[in-house]
């Protein structure tokens, strides 16, 4: 069975669901793949926790430009990709994920990346240190809000 994992993993998929619910319905099976399925369950969760980080990234990004350069005419672009950012975060979020996410160096990645930035629209505003909202404000705020508070808070 490892052999048609690493052949052909879409039917290997397939086949191990099959098996799984055939096992579910009290049958005996012999030919579950239990060393790649565990590994598979595994890193279904490591990707989940993956997606969310990397769209609250993009949407800190996002937001810091809006704070950054508030009078640019891309703002409204920049908050609505923040929103669209955070509302796909929303849609990948699990619970036990909150224990899991570092903000603070999430934040600190987007800052970097957008303190490398250059905007014809001129110098950016001083931005904060560190991030001025916790990640419950994040994923509930209004980008709108949300890149308010980021002007607001004390700078870097």
């Amino acid at each position: 069975m490892s052999g048609l994992y690493d052949a052909d993993f879409v039917l290997w998929s397939e086949q191990q669901a099959g098996l799984l619910r055939r096992l579910a319905r009290g049958e005996r099976v012999n030919d579950v793949d239990w060393p790649n399925l565990v590994e598979e369950v595994e890193s279904l969760g490591r990707s989940e926790l993956s997606t969310v980080q990397s769209l609250l990234q993009r949407a800190l990004e996002h937001l810091l430009k809006a704070a950054a350069w508030p009078q640019a005419a891309s703002g409204p672009a920049w908050r609505r990709e923040a929103r669209a950012c955070l509302d796909d975060a929303g849609y990948h979020w699990a619970p036990s994920m909150a224990q899991r996410i570092d903000l603070a160096a999430i934040y600190a990645k987007a800052l970097r990346r957008v303190g490398e930035l250059d905007y014809q629209e001129g110098p950016p505003a001083r931005l904060p240190a560190t991030c001025p909202v916790t990640l419950a404000e994040l994923l509930d705020g209004d980008a709108s809000t949300l890149a308010a508070r980021f002007r607001g808070s004390e700078p870097a």
